[in-house]
Order: structure tokens, then sequence, then C-alpha cells
């Protein structure tokens, strides 16, 4: 007989209560299965955690319970997160979700966890999420500011009074972003509302032109519910995979909408200086041929997850009298009908162009794959991601539901099922392996999106390059790597020569953080973390959180993620604003000392 939901989530949320409020570590994590999840987002620290099993989460909470003060915890029953029965895809068991509220040091709190049954029978936590939704007194606007009802307050000039706001941002805000793509605009609306003044540059001439700058076949390997930007929904008529340009002039519409400040053409000049005793920056951004001057208390690098072109250094290329290029660069097919291609790398990117390299008429195509690549059908994500991301419910209630997954138990579910993975797209498989393509579900078999997360590449989304590969229309080079040009070709490391007219390096782009070394100083760099993957908690590594630089900070990921941690950062920044915390950048034990 299956269990009531609403029974299930009241006990094991009576129990949880009573545990907290008497500050009962051990009784906290014995609420867990014994190799449950507990991911904690700023509540019992300023910090980003996911712990796994009741013995790291009980040595989590030892000295953290206390100081968060956890009370008045009470069962969400609004339509969206009231209790229900729900089913964990991977293991085929039927689970109990509950979400809940309570109050806690600094603000108000939310959480989410799933209950499955363990041995005895009895309803325990598989994964608990605890979230700092905002801090107490200075909660997030729900609508624009100088954007509400007028009409009650005569003599005010709306219009004035967001001139004024803008110039006074110009003048003085209180973080500059860097990066005016979808990740720095999610940055800047989210911190509108929070009332925290945020200025973004870019280099770019407009809005969008790191979209509109790409390859002209590209469009999102996202459903759009899980490429929605802040705040903003798409038009009901929008496409499911949104081409490149239409993403790019909704973000340039994005930034008139939410009444962001972004300075476009503008870029920092000579190297910024942190100061120790004003705790701000000493920044120079050259603007439309002129020098301003700002001080920012914080720097968010939002340059994209994927920084400069990665161009392996191969011998002779001077030799060579054909064209080569980054994929980056590849302004589409036309001009190359006729031509021997060759395309080194076999991800995303290098399907993509082999795809229309095809349908322009070049008279060969060959990708070049080292290894192998976990490649997915899109519309087995897709199904997976209109799961997590359905049309009917607010995307907050969706970006919380997810976040409620550590990546590092997503991980292991994701493991245990891989062979479910490999079934579900056999007949893609097979096509690749008759053209030649190695494949592989990741080392340890976590699939593509863990892949993107741990990697950044290595992963492709078939729309249909599998049959040109099948056919013979795309060849497959596999196994040896790039070792020489000719005048007239590329030679491999087995000997082989391939004669080629274009040569196309669709072999991905180095980290962000390594691309600011030039800009901040190696020394200032060197002590930052790593950033994007995934550290030894399964968290996104550098972003987010501090980055071992006073003032300095990193944003990286996905839309999904960076809509979800933009309000996680926002904290941060109030809590610093507001005096809660003393910043120093780091995350060890002095990463913030409260007041």
């Amino acid at each position: 007989m299956a269990a009531d939901p609403r029974r299930v989530a009241s006990d094991w949320l009576a129990a949880c209560s009573a545990a907290l409020s008497r500050v009962e570590p051990d009784a906290v994590a014995q609420l867990f299965l014994p190799d449950g999840w507990l991911r904690d987002l700023l509540v019992f620290t300023w910090d980003v955690r996911s712990l796994a099993g009741r013995e790291k989460i009980a040595a989590y909470l030892a000295n953290t319970l206390s100081p968060a003060q956890i009370s008045e915890v009470q069962l969400n029953e609004s339509p969206n997160l009231a209790p229900q029965a729900t089913v964990i895809p991977q293991l085929g068991v039927q689970a109990v979700e509950v979400a809940f509220t309570f109050e806690c040091r600094h603000g108000h709190g939310r959480a989410h966890a799933r209950l499955l049954r363990d041995a005895s029978g009895k309803y325990k936590a598989l994964s608990l999420l605890t979230e700092l939704s905002d801090l107490r007194g200075h909660e997030e606007l729900t609508t624009l500011a100088m954007r509400d009802d007028v009409t009650s307050i005569p003599g005010r000039n709306m219009q004035t009074e967001f001139e004024d706001w803008v110039a006074e941002v110009e003048i003085k805000p209180y973080v500059l972003i860097v990066g005016a793509g979808q990740t720095g605009l999610h940055m800047a609306a989210r911190f509108k509302q929070m009332k925290i003044p945020a200025l973004v540059i870019d280099r770019n001439t407009r809005v969008g032109d790191n979209w509109r700058k790409r390859y002209p076949t590209l469009t999102l390997h996202t459903v759009k519910r899980h490429h929605t930007l802040l705040y903003q929904s798409y038009p009901t008529n929008w496409p499911e995979f949104t081409p490149r340009d239409r993403l790019a002039d909704w973000l340039e519409l994005y930034v008139t909408m939410q009444d962001l400040v972004v300075w476009t053409s503008a870029e920092i000049k000579g190297r910024p200086t942190y100061n120790t005793e004003t705790n701000e920056w000493d920044v120079a951004v050259f603007r439309e041929g002129f020098e301003v001057k700002l001080h920012p208390a914080h720097i968010v690098l939002a340059t994209g997850t994927l920084g400069e072109r990665n161009i392996p250094d191969i011998p002779d290329l001077e030799q060579f009298q054909g064209q080569v290029l980054h994929s980056q660069d590849y302004t589409g097919g036309t001009s190359y009908a006729g031509k021997r291609t060759v395309i080194i790398g076999a991800g995303n990117s290098s399907i993509d162009v082999c795809q229309d390299l095809v349908f322009n008429g070049a008279a060969s195509v060959t990708m070049v794959q080292r290894s192998s690549t976990c490649v997915m059908s899109r519309e087995y994500i897709a199904r997976r991601q209109r799961a997590v991301f359905p049309e009917d419910i607010p995307m907050d209630v969706s970006d919380f539901k997810s976040a409620s997954m550590p990546f590092g138990l997503l991980k292991k579910l994701n493991i245990a099922d891989q062979q479910a993975a490999w079934e579900e797209d056999k007949e893609l498989h097979d096509k690749l392996r008759k053209g030649g393509v190695k494949l592989n579900m990741g080392p340890e078999g976590e699939g593509l999106y863990l892949l993107v997360m741990e990697r950044g590449g290595g992963t492709s989304l078939d729309k249909g390059g599998a049959d040109l590969v099948a056919d013979g229309s795309i060849k497959v080079k596999n196994g040896h790597s790039l070792q020489k040009f000719t005048e007239n070709g590329v030679v491999f490391s087995d000997g082989s020569e391939l004669p080629a007219d274009l040569v196309i390096f669709a072999t991905g782009y180095t980290n962000m953080r390594e691309n600011n070394k030039e800009l901040f100083g190696e020394d200032v760099i060197a002590m930052t973390d790593e950033v994007y993957g995934l550290d030894a908690e399964g968290e996104l590594r550098g972003s987010y959180r501090p980055s071992g630089y006073p003032g300095l900070w990193f944003a990286s990921g996905d839309f999904f993620i960076s809509r979800l941690m933009s309000k996680t950062l926002a904290l941060q920044f109030k809590a610093i604003q507001l005096g809660f915390l003393k910043h120093n950048g780091r995350r060890d034990g002095a990463i913030y000392n409260v007041y």
C-alpha cells in the first residue's frame, strides 16, 4: 500500500524540527540514509557545501548547527511544493518530496528533501537542501525598483528617478561585473533586485555579440526552459532550441527590460589593484575613447566559462597553403564548397561544423577524434530537462528542486544507471560506431551532463550528425593526433596523411582563470582557487564563493547555475555590505569573520 506523502513528510519533518531545535547534530544526521546527502547554501556557514554520509553530516553540523539558530520550521504546502510522491528514475523506487521553511540567524531559509524507505522501512532523507533565501529586513524585491505603482505618489517622476539611479551606479558601483553574456546579466539582474549597485562592462559593441560572432548554425543544446533568463520567460511561441541570433537579441532586450546598467565597447585597462584599507578596487575602464576611474568593492569575472580559443601548436603551419581557423571563427560553409576539410576534435562544435560543411557542398569532411567521446541524442537529454524544468511550474521552484539534487549524488545515481543510458541511445551509437567513432559514458559512467560539469567538454549532442557519419559523408580519423602540416595537408601520429584546403580546430578553449592572468597578474591569480569543474564535495570550483583573493570573484556555469547561484552570490555581497561579514577572500576557517 502506497504511503500518504503528507503524513510521511509531516512525521519526518517533526523529527527534523525537534533535532534542530535541540541542537543535536547526531540526531539530525540519523534522519538521513547512511549514504544520504546534505547540501547547504549559506545556512550553516557562509559557503556552499555538500556532505555525503551521516558521519560527515554530523561532523559538519557539530560546530555550525548552534550558531545557525534554526527555528520556526514549517511544512511548505504551496501548490508546487506540497508533499508529493515521486520516483527517482535511476533507482526506480518511490520517494516522498517535502519542502519546508525556517528562520535562521541572519534571515529566512527554505529546504527540500527526498525521503526513501531504509532497510527497516522507515523514511530517511536521501538528500536535503538547506538554503538561505533572504536576509531579514533586506528581502529581494518582487517588482522592478522605480517601476512600481506611482499613481498614489503625486509629483513622482519615475523616469527621472531611474536616470538618477543609473548615473549613481555609473559613478559608484558596489560591484563591477566583467562580461555581458547571460551569466553577467543574471548577476546584474539579481543584484538590482537586492539593491546592490552593479555596473556591467563588455568589450563587444553590442550585448549578445558573444553569441552573434559564433558559427551561424549554432543553436542551444538545452530546451528553452533550461536556458530561460532570470525573471523573464520567453514568449509562448519561442522555439524549444534557441538559435544563436535569437538568443543574442534576447540578451540585448533583457538589459532594457530589467533596467540593467551596461557599458559596451568598454574594458579594463591597466592592472586593477585592491586597497586592503578601503576594501575597494582601483580600476581604470576605457570606454568609447575615454578613461573612467572606478572603485568597486567587488569585481565579478563573468567572461565565460570557456575562455580564449585553444589552438595547439602544430609544427610546420607556415608551410600549409590552405586556411586554418578555430571553430569560434567559422562563419559558415558556403565559402568552402568544393574544399577538402579536416576538423580537429569530436565535440559539439566539431559535429556542428562538420554537418554544415557537408550541407554546403565541401568536397570532403574528415573529423579527427583523438580518443573517445560521450555522445547522446539531443532528444534523450531534452526529455530529462523537460522533466526537471516543466513548462507549468514556476522557474524558481524548478531551480530550487533541481538544486536539491547534489551533483555528487546525481553522479552516483547516473553511474549506477549507466546501462540504461547506453540502451536508450543504442541506435544512435550503432551509427556512430559504424563510421568509426569511439564512444564513452564518461570515465566512471557518469553521463553527459556530469561530464560537462566536470570537464567542460568531451561531449556531443547528436542532431543528425550520426546519419552523416554512418553513410560516410563525415569521415572519421580516430586514435591518432595531428603531428604536422605539409604544403597541401596534414600528417598524423601514425604517419598517415590527409590532403586539406581547410583545417578547423574544434579543440575547445582555455580556462577563464588562465585568461585573466595578464589582466590581474600571475601573483593575484595564483592566490585564487581553480575555476570550474567539481571539487571533492561535488560543488562547482572557484565560482560564486570566495576566490582566494579579496574582492575578486568568478561566475561560471550554464543558465541554470547562474540563475540559481546569482542569489547565493548576492546574499554574500549584501551581508558584506551590511557589515554582517568581514571578507578576506579565503574559503578556509577565516573566509568570513562574523561581526
